[in-house]
């Protein structure tokens, strides 16, 4: 499987560069940051989530762990949770499941950015399959997909506790 066509098709007519990383199939995003040799800082997962509202996006480092808690101060909502893959795989046509690219907005879906990536000149996230990953400027993703920029993700001395 290659990156679904409405992404490649929409990056193309927005006219941003972007690369595209072949990798051997892996799964979670800290062995994709391995086998593509991207910091953990700036390789980004998609953790889908489920409130009132309906689904929305956290895109956080591979480093992190999402901030449930204070997803829900973001979003206003404390029903908030993070939502089983089955119930929203096929909003993501042409993606494999759990390789949904960081670009909800093409889905409906409202995208909550950490922080941390946005020091990052460039981040990268899966392109739609377990063997390709998307690297695009941090700035032309925030641009393009008007992610709402949010501290979401627990820092590693909150990990550790």
């Amino acid at each position: 499987m290659t990156i679904p066509a409405r992404v490649r098709e929409w990056l193309d007519q927005q006219q941003v560069r972007y690369e595209v990383i072949p990798h051997r199939e892996v799964y979670t995003a800290q062995e994709v940051a391995g086998a593509t040799h991207i910091p953990g800082r700036a390789y980004a997962k998609v953790v889908i989530l489920k409130g009132r509202q309906g689904l929305m996006m956290a895109v956080l480092p591979a480093k992190c762990r999402l901030d449930v808690v204070r997803m829900r101060q973001v979003v206003n909502d404390s029903t908030a949770s993070l939502d089983p893959e089955a119930d929203f795989a096929k909003i993501f046509t042409g993606c494999e499941p759990g390789a949904m690219p960081a670009f909800g907005n093409l889905y409906g879906v409202p995208i909550y950015c950490d922080q941390h990536l946005t020091h990052e000149a460039t981040i990268a996230f899966p392109a739609g399959s377990h063997h390709e990953v998307i690297r695009i400027a941090s700035s032309d993703f925030l641009r393009l997909t008007g992610a709402q920029v949010q501290e979401i993700c627990t820092s590693a001395q909150e990990q550790a506790a």
